[in-house]
């Protein structure tokens, strides 16, 4: 998932990232979300973690690896798993986002997993940032 942080909107990505213009993504901000990122490795259940309607048999899914990394303006959210629920990876960008802001400490995250509510989750981040990168069988 890729996220755009700056005031300016950058043309060459208009559709291609999330553009968020507010001052956000510090180097300490980066290690929180880092941090936070580093709960949702693992194997639980995402509900917490799934748009609402969704009809799947089971909302179990394992986390092999999730990070941040910054370069300039862009903020990358890299996560690989056996599967993904409905908006998963967007709302889950979205709570690294919650804790950039302060919003959700990220000694949070395990609770907010552990409850399988989704309205204590960050907000669904938009379509134009999320990229699949690679399918494994």
């Amino acid at each position: 998932y890729r996220i755009i942080n700056s005031p300016q909107r950058d043309p060459f990505e208009e559709g291609r990232a999330w553009h968020i213009p507010a001052p956000l993504i510090s180097d300490s901000d980066i290690e929180r979300m880092n941090a936070a990122a580093a709960y949702f490795c693992g194997e639980h259940d995402f509900s917490a973690f799934m748009a609402s309607g969704s009809k799947v048999e089971s909302t179990v899914r394992c986390i092999k690896y999730a990070r941040i990394e910054k370069q300039g303006d862009i903020i990358s959210f890299t996560v690989a798993a056996d599967g993904f629920l409905y908006n998963m990876v967007r709302i889950l960008a979205g709570t690294l986002v919650s804790v950039a802001r302060g919003r959700i400490d990220p000694r949070d995250i395990p609770s907010i997993i552990a409850s399988r509510d989704r309205s204590l989750a960050g907000v669904t981040a938009p379509a134009e940032g999320l990229y699949l990168n690679k399918v494994e069988y």
